[in-house]
């Protein structure tokens, strides 16, 4: 019997259902075809903050490094630290992942933000370039702004283990790379599979929580 080990692409996404908003649906045309009259249908596909679905996470990539953002917002790289090392860093370390009700529902979409001790950043995947762009994240998304959006994949048999699919590029994955000087950095990469498990991360919730 074929298994997942068998074909890895098929480990890249979870499933998951959800329900559709009908309230989202518009009827845009009527077609009279063979005596019959049929409604064209559109789905708006819009966004929305659920209520208290924002929670904050440490994200380590699967060597344990914890991923911290530098240079004034400029960019995330991942870094060995200890628990009272992550603390000392906060709130660069803690990032907030932003729950969105999606009105044609894919999978479960977030936004992920973080605050340095001055502004707030959420991150971005415009043009294929990944960045922080300076303001939290949008309250409703529909087709501004979805640069922001991901989807949040659980790895099956591991509930701390995610990948984040982005909402535009659906082949991009946030990734770790490791460049010149031992500097592991967070990317956009084409693809969620290699070796390395370069896509994977380890999502510890509740930031006051990350000694357990």
């Amino acid at each position: 019997m074929a298994t997942s080990a068998d074909h890895p692409v098929a480990t890249c996404a979870a499933e998951m259902n959800f329900d559709l908003d009908l309230n989202s649906i518009d009827i845009v045309d009527l077609d009279l075809r063979d005596d019959t009259l049929y409604l064209i249908e559109t789905v708006k596909q819009e966004f929305s903050k659920i209520p208290k679905g924002n929670r904050c996470a440490i994200l380590r990539n699967m060597k344990g490094r914890v991923l911290v953002i530098v240079k004034e917002g400029k960019m995330a790289v991942f870094e060995e630290m200890s628990d009272s090392e992550i603390t000392a860093n906060a709130p660069r370390t803690q990032f907030i992942i932003q729950h969105y009700k999606e009105t044609l529902p894919k999978g479960l979409a977030v936004a992920i933000s973080v605050k340095t001790e001055k502004k707030t950043y959420t991150l971005s995947c415009k043009d294929k370039k990944l960045h922080f762009k300076e303001g939290a994240a949008p309250d409703k998304i529909d087709g501004k702004e979805q640069d922001v959006l991901f989807y949040q994949e659980r790895i099956p048999g591991h509930d701390d283990k995610m990948q984040f699919k982005s909402f535009l590029y659906s082949e991009y994955y946030l990734a770790c790379k490791q460049e010149k000087k031992g500097i592991f950095k967070l990317i956009l990469k084409k693809g969620c599979q290699d070796e390395e498990g370069s896509t994977k991360f380890i999502v510890h919730y509740e930031c006051k929580k990350i000694g357990s």
